[in-house]
């Protein structure tokens, strides 16, 4: 996109209205036409909510965050007592490790199409296909969840730091519970009165790109009775996509798993759906991953359960270095990847050695989530997710293709995405991207040649390779993260104001208290009231 070859940017559909989708609207709402940011700072990076005052002069003339679930917030706006189970019909197929099987995009009447359905008048109609009603968006954040990134960067810049606020138990800290995340969060929307910006129960199901130039949305709303929706179309100059990376659970194909579900209905779930441990008192518990899901789970798990086998590849090295000795540590039955499911030779588990254990009456699944994007088809976006290496199936492991700096289409770059970046540094991470964003789409700045984009992917891909890995920032790497970006932020605009560089320190203390709050909870030396 250059400054002057393509049509102004005045209206912007964002989907989402989680951490990312919230971070980047705040940001699009403080760029004004002239490039230049409205967000003030003080000399010390922190956040000047008094000179930032009101924007007089914005690049944008309309911005609408659509958000599928009745409240903002995405996952940190909690199911506590409706999470999203697999289900008996997601795996008759056996086709369940594909997501356009487990979430396939939502079918509208065939009668919106004739045009003329707008916002305010809307098609209104019945409930739509059941084969499309299952969304997967229900948060996987369960009551005793805390956090593996530290306080000062599980915020955006636009929220203070705050010491010890939220009262978490100081035996967590630099820590902090998910309650405090989602106040923080919530807080900073109801400050900034983003709800006037925001569709709840508004699910878009289609963006495709027509001939004016603009970006047609296909929009589902629900109304407060569960058998009527409301159904429109709606314009808009571009459209950020912040739709999240923990809605679709991958679920790994394993032989007799259909089966074993059809004869033992709820025994197995996702981490996703985990809520609370006692209904694993007394059981034999066999977990499949463990990434920092599985071992937040195990935690919890291992104290009532009568045993706890962990399945995982062998000699595999966890993406931090405490999770790979928590996964083999003592009191854990370890066992290589599932081969065969039996459920009705005594609900027995064959594992790849040709080993086997008998009575599994839990299995839990840590397997990561899909990238998946069923509101949009490759033909208008020409983005691809690429399975991972030699693999057969995409898996969470895999990559989406054709996006410049994780951000920017390459084929349309008034088609971004917010929150693709994997980085502890999540957040920060969304404002980064979103201000680079802002400033492309007011022409502050111009992205390079699509050749000179096409070139910077292939050189990354051969130093990662086409994998999870292409995506992946760590601490360690934070500035070549703020490099890749900062030359397209709003004028006024410092990466340094967004991401702290001062307290990076703060992740190791993190990793020190994650892993000795797992041995304490583990081996029952504190108990849980004590540490939420």
């Amino acid at each position: 996109m250059t400054k002057d070859a393509n049509r102004e940017i005045k209206s912007v559909a964002i989907i989402g209205a989680g951490a990312a989708g919230l971070t980047s609207l705040f940001e699009l709402l403080n760029t004004r036409k002239d490039g230049t940011t409205n967000l003030a700072y003080t000399a010390d990076g922190k956040f000047d909510e008094a000179k930032t005052g009101e924007n007089k002069y914005p690049a944008f003339q309309k911005i609408v965050a659509f958000e599928s679930r009745s409240s903002l917030g995405g996952i940190w706006s909690p199911s506590f007592d409706t999470p999203d189970f697999i289900g008996r019909e997601d795996l008759d197929s056996e086709r369940y490790d594909d997501p356009s099987v487990l979430r396939p995009p939502t079918q509208a009447p065939s009668e919106l199409f004739n045009g003329g359905y707008t916002f305010s008048k809307p098609l209104v109609s019945g409930k739509p296909d059941s084969r499309s009603t299952k969304t997967w968006d229900r948060s996987g954040i369960y009551r005793h969840l805390y956090s593996n990134v530290p306080q000062r960067y599980l915020r955006n810049s636009f929220i203070p730091y705050e010491i010890n606020q939220g009262k978490p138990n100081s035996s967590i800290v630099p820590l902090v519970t998910n309650h405090y995340i989602t106040e923080s969060l919530l807080g900073f929307a109801r400050r900034y009165k983003l709800e006037k910006y925001t569709r709840v129960n508004s699910e878009v199901i289609r963006i495709k790109k027509i001939s004016n130039g603009s970006w047609k949305l296909t929009v589902k709303e629900s109304t407060g009775n569960s058998d009527i929706f409301r159904w429109y179309e709606e314009e808009f100059d571009a459209v950020l996509v912040s739709n999240g990376h923990y809605s679709i659970p991958y679920i790994p194909r394993i032989e007799g798993l259909s089966k074993w579900v059809a004869q033992y209905k709820d025994s197995v779930l996702h981490s996703k759906s985990f809520r609370e441990f006692d209904i694993f008192k007394n059981k034999k518990c066999l977990f499949v991953g463990t990434g920092l899901s599985g071992i937040d789970l195990i935690q919890y798990v291992f104290p009532v359960a009568k045993e706890v086998i962990v399945s995982r590849t062998p000699d595999k090295e966890e993406i931090y270095p405490w999770l790979t000795k928590a996964a083999t540590s003592e009191g854990l039955s370890k066992k290589p990847r599932i081969k065969e499911l039996l459920p009705s030779e005594n609900r027995k588990v064959i594992f790849q050695d040709g080993s086997f254990v008998e009575g599994v009456d839990h299995i839990i699944l840590s397997t990561g989530y899909h990238w998946h994007y069923p509101f949009l088809s490759e033909g208008d976006s020409h983005l691809s997710v690429i399975k991972s290496g030699q693999k057969n199936l995409k898996d969470s492991a895999s990559m989406v293709d054709g996006l410049f700096l994780d951000t920017f289409s390459i084929n349309d770059p008034s088609l971004a995405f917010v929150g693709v970046t994997i980085t502890p540094l999540k957040w920060p991470s969304f404002e980064l991207t979103a201000s680079a964003i802002a400033g492309v789409w007011a022409n502050t700045s111009s992205l390079p040649a699509k050749s000179e984009q096409l070139s910077a992917i292939s050189q990354r891909k051969k130093e990662t390779g086409e994998n999870l890995l292409f995506h992946y920032f760590p601490p360690t790497h934070v500035k070549e993260l703020i490099s890749r970006l900062e030359p397209f932020l709003p004028k006024g605009r410092r990466a340094t104001d967004i991401i702290d560089l001062q307290h990076l320190s703060d992740f190791e203390k993190a990793a020190e208290v994650a892993e000795r709050l797992f041995y304490q909870l583990k081996n029952e030396k504190i108990e849980l009231s004590t540490t939420l």
